[in-house]
């Protein structure tokens, strides 16, 4: 039993392999593009216009006060977020860190201030409310190690 792969291994014929070649006319077309042509006679040059002022370039404000405000809330957004991740870490590791968490109320009393949307309020002051319970839950825990509770 012979099997055969799907192609023929035999070495191609020479008679297989044609090359075209360009009639006499076809060579001389390519040759003509491939050299430039004579340079199109150059336009004249037209009279120059005067230079606007720039002064009223200079007092357009390049970012809008929309703009600005919301690159502020991005900010403050991004210290809450870094806050409550070091928190967080805190919690994996065991301890509160009371920095973290007096930060977090301080950027969110800041926040609270800037910020219009109802539900983001909401969920602006339940993250207040959990931060508050965990620093009196830390200066309880606090004052009972020094002995005053």
């Amino acid at each position: 039993m012979r099997i055969q792969g799907p192609k023929d291994t035999a070495p191609l014929a020479a008679g297989r392999r044609t090359e075209k070649t360009a009639g006499p006319g076809q060579s001389e077309a390519f040759s003509r593009l491939l050299t430039p042509e004579e340079p199109a006679a150059a336009a004249p040059a037209r009279g120059t216009r005067p230079v606007a002022s720039v002064n009223p370039l200079l007092t357009v404000d390049p970012i809008g006060e929309e703009q600005q405000r919301r690159r502020r809330n991005r900010q403050r957004a991004d210290t809450i977020l870094d806050h409550l991740d070091e928190i967080r870490h805190g919690l994996l590791l065991g301890a509160i860190p009371g920095e973290a968490l007096l930060g977090l109320v301080d950027q969110l009393a800041v926040a609270r201030e800037t910020v219009s949307d109802p539900q983001l309020l909401e969920v602006l002051d339940e993250i207040d409310l959990r931060a508050q319970v965990e620093l009196a839950k830390l200066e309880m825990e606090q004052a009972a190690q020094r002995g005053d509770g």
